[in-house]
């Protein structure tokens, strides 16, 4: 039977979590529809024997592929490969999808032919959720084109389900052993897709809070580097997507949302850093390297209010910015 899409699972260590995220998969309304690849990259904990549980429960839906460690990216590359699904979407194994919204999602994918579907996802900390509204416009259901006038505020991994054959054709490959690698899939998505749609349904249930994630901000810190080296990488992606096709306005703004996301989350790890000799000499390095991909870039960038401000008066604000950043940590 040909399944209708392929959740991939980035699975690491997360014995804890799998049983929650695999559990919300196994629902006989949408069983036989979907394929659920348990990509285990090098875990050491129980998560094969998990994954192995749910093999043998349904074993034509749920799949255990073990393979040594190489970061989320590298689940990413194997779920794309071993993909057999009309559709493609990831879910990081200690999150979960909302049962009820997962089958409704599901019948409308079934008549979909679009390239990139989208969908409402919800955060949850300690069990208190939160909708996040990030598509405005768009009728539900409805296809368009990216030359049409499209207004979204940002596309996140957890609202995106994209064909599988554009992805393999594309040979889009994600950059791996490295966190915060999400952004270059999302910005791979919108570039090798003509057509998309929205259905307004609240799917993915994302898990905040978690100590050991790489959002984390003492994470952040300590993984400033990969966060540095993909920024740099979407800006070069985004250079050569502006080289090599003509963009739409609406898909090139989509792309720029998401580079001048990566670009500014990085800034603000800077702003973190103990010292403002130090976070000042890092933030302007990382600047420089921005303007050195591609001045054009560089100067798009300015349409952030927070790029334009740190880098006014030779980056003299960046004192300022600082403690206003902490603040705003410690509030929120």
């Amino acid at each position: 039977m040909n399944k209708i899409l392929t959740v991939s699972i980035a699975a690491y260590n997360v014995e804890k979590y799998l049983d929650q995220t695999l559990s919300s998969l196994n629902d006989q309304r949408f069983l036989d529809d979907i394929e659920v690849l348990i990509i285990d990259d090098g875990s050491k904990d129980g998560t094969k024997d998990i994954a192995l549980k749910y093999q043998d429960i349904a074993p034509g839906t749920f799949k255990y592929v073990q393979k040594e460690n190489g970061g989320h990216g590298s689940t990413i590359n194997k779920g794309i490969e071993l993909a057999m699904g009309k559709y493609f979407r990831v879910v990081d194994g200690d999150d979960w999808v909302d049962r009820d919204g997962f089958a409704e999602y599901i019948k409308l994918l079934k008549k979909s032919d679009s390239d990139l579907v989208l969908t409402q996802h919800k955060t949850n900390c300690n069990g208190k959720e939160s909708l996040l509204d990030l598509v405005h416009g768009m009728e539900s259901g409805k296809m368009y084109n990216w030359s049409d006038n499209l207004n979204i505020d940002g596309i996140t991994l957890h609202m995106t389900t994209v064909k599988t054959n554009l992805l393999q054709s594309n040979n889009v490959r994600i950059t791996e052993k490295c966190f915060y690698v999400d952004i270059e899939f999302i910005i791979w998505t919108i570039y090798i897709s003509d057509t998309i749609t929205y259905f307004n349904i609240p799917v993915y249930l994302y898990r905040i809070g978690n100590a050991s994630q790489s959002v984390n901000k003492k994470n952040m810190i300590k993984n400033i580097a990969m966060q540095e080296k993909v920024a740099c990488n979407v800006c070069r992606m985004y250079s050569s997507f502006l080289a090599n096709k003509e963009l739409s306005v609406s898909k090139s703004e989509a792309i720029y949302k998401r580079v001048a996301q990566s670009v500014g989350s990085t800034f603000r790890t800077y702003l973190l850093f103990d010292s403002n000799t130090e976070s000042k000499k890092r933030i302007i390095d990382f600047d420089k390297k921005i303007k050195e991909i591609s001045p054009e870039i560089f100067n798009i960038l300015e349409r952030k209010r927070f790029i334009k401000l740190m880098r006014m008066g030779n980056y003299a604000f960046i004192p300022l910015l600082r403690i206003l950043y902490k603040i705003w940590i410690l509030k929120y």
